[in-house]
């Protein structure tokens, strides 16, 4: 059996394209069509592990879905961390959203709650379920991307 690259390196890419696409807040809008910013990094995952594998060695779908794993994770990670940097906004939009929304009863509400409470509670969910979807759009990823870049390329001697 034939030596395969690591995949640490080509998901970590991919993390990090997942992680400036939805930690950047304009950019993040990209992941409203269908996590089209999560696929692109396991795309990109596994384009960049096919490159280094040998030509004549074809990718498996395995090593698709664990790249775009791994790009999740790791677009996870990255995410919330830039998220911290342009996370204040949320805290601000829901007071905003109270104010038009003239209830008596979130207006009570968010006196009770402290600020600092409602933003580590906000960022704790949204970590959470950004790991989640992108580990599911990330594995999708790179099974695309091993459909598009994952068969073994023939040798000039064979042709």
């Amino acid at each position: 059996m034939e030596k395969r690259p690591g995949k640490l390196m080509p998901s970590i890419w991919g993390g990090l394209l997942i992680g400036f696409i939805s930690g950047i807040p304009f950019l993040a809008w990209l992941n409203c069509s269908c996590c089209i910013g999560v696929m692109a990094g396991g795309i990109l995952a596994a384009y960049l592990y096919r490159n280094e594998l040998d030509p004549g060695q074809p990718m498996e779908m395995s090593d698709g879905a664990a790249l775009g794993l791994l790009s999740g994770i790791f677009g996870a990670v990255i995410g919330a961390i830039l998220n911290t940097f342009f996370g204040g906004m949320s805290v601000n939009f829901i007071y905003k959203i109270s104010q038009s929304v003239n209830s008596p009863q979130l207006d009570n509400w968010l006196n009770q709650v402290n600020p600092i409470m409602l933003e580590r509670g906000l960022f704790l969910f949204k970590f959470l379920s950004d790991f989640v979807i992108f580990c599911i759009f990330g594995l999708i990823g790179g099974l695309i991307g091993v459909s598009i870049f994952g068969k073994a390329k023939k040798s000039a001697e064979a042709a």
